[in-house]
């Protein structure tokens, strides 16, 4: 093997490990306990080795993420497993792996035969991709550097890694989007507007603590995250800014003034003043949807301050059924089931601000281009609030 590349600098002044650096290559032999009665190898024995070779065990070398993050890396998943053709007892494996994307967390492992010790014809027999989270000390996972692809081929299987997340991302969303099958939206009772508005702010507060959350993107400033569950795909987008938290709360709480710095939004007229802290919006879209006309919503926006030290500014948003504003036969009738914003103070002067959202279908625009890195969009829309503010 070459020694380790020097870390490589990126345009940002972050650091990019040279992907060469997190290359592992191992020779093993197939043994006739490996194998079936007709002396070809298990695939399960294959699969096993390959997983070895890309997750440390005890008192084993590095695996490629490993070498990566200097941390011991957990398994997520297991994609395009083929199995190209047989092998057999006496034959070598030869095992290679290498982190193709830091983003994607994603391992590319593959596996040739050889019959003979001397041989140099190798058999392509099996390939995977597997995706891995490295943990912090809290159960959460951390953000790892960047990886820099090879020149040519490495900069390909980079870019597939990335095409790769966005189609598990789009299958999530696909999922996520079975929920409308039944309305989302509640309808909107003034004799019951506490119980609404205590369940508008404790479901984003729930959805701001899970622990699983993964970097997607990060360019400059913003950062995005995803995370997967079973029935939801959701997204959350933060950045540090230079104003209050206070200031800040004030100023994204008002959804009137949002057209101002998110280009998704035409207007937001306020339909009903509950309280100081919950009001009802009816809000208009810019995006078209399927069906070529402009999207609308009726939200219930709910913000509350801080209860207590540490604790964050937050402005929650749901969907509410209306009788004096039921869905119009000029728009698409939209529907968002938990969003909004988190902010906490930094300093006297920066504050952290973060939007949550629960992948809905009125959510897709947002990042139907994104969550692979294709697109500036969340980075414009993040740096105008920036502005904004």
């Amino acid at each position: 093997r070459s020694p380790p590349a020097a870390e490589l600098e990126t345009r940002d002044g972050s650091v990019a490990v040279p992907a060469a650096k997190t290359r592992v290559e191992s020779v093993e032999l197939v043994l006739p306990p490996h194998a079936n009665h007709q002396g070809n190898t298990f695939g399960g024995q294959i699969m096993a080795r390959m997983q070895t070779l890309a997750v440390p065990w005890p008192g084993g070398n590095a695996c490629p993420r490993s070498r990566l993050c200097h941390a011991h890396p957990t398994l997520r998943a297991i994609e395009m497993f083929h199995f190209r053709g047989p092998s057999q007892v006496g034959d070598r494996l030869v095992l290679k792996a290498i982190v193709n994307n830091a983003f994607c967390m994603e391992v590319g492992v593959c596996a040739e035969a050889y019959g003979q010790e001397m041989s140099v014809s190798r058999r392509h027999i099996n390939s995977a991709f597997m995706t891995f989270v490295v943990l912090d000390q809290e159960g959460r996972p951390r953000t790892l550097p960047m990886v820099a692809p090879e020149p040519g081929d490495g900069e390909r299987r980079y870019r597939e890694a990335s095409a790769r997340k966005k189609i598990r991302l789009d299958r999530k969303y696909v999922i996520s989007c079975k929920q409308t099958e039944v309305p989302l939206s509640v309808p909107w009772d003034q004799s019951n507007k506490v119980y609404l508005s205590y369940n508008n702010v404790s479901a984003l507060k729930t959805l701001v603590a899970k622990a699983n959350w993964t970097l997607a993107r990060e360019k400059e400033k913003v950062r995005m995250y995803t995370l997967e569950e079973d029935k939801f795909l959701s997204f959350r987008i933060e950045m540090s800014v230079r104003i209050t938290a206070g200031q800040a709360f004030s100023l994204l709480s008002d959804l009137r003034r949002r057209h101002e710095w998110d280009s998704h939004y035409a207007s937001a007229e306020l339909v009903q003043q509950v309280d100081d802290d919950d009001m009802i919006y009816h809000v208009v879209s810019q995006t078209l949807s399927r069906e070529n006309k402009p999207q609308d919503f009726v939200i219930l926006a709910s913000r509350r301050k801080p209860c207590s030290k540490g604790d964050p500014y937050v402005v929650a948003f749901r969907s509410v059924t209306l009788p004096t504003h039921p869905a119009r036969a000029g728009f698409t009738r939209g529907e968002t089931l938990c969003s909004g914003f988190c902010i906490w103070p930094e300093s006297e002067e920066m504050s952290k601000v973060a939007y949550y959202n629960q992948a809905m279908p009125g959510y897709l625009n947002y990042v139907t281009t994104n969550v692979a890195g294709l697109s500036s969009n969340f980075c414009a829309t993040f740096e105008a609030r920036e502005k904004f503010l």
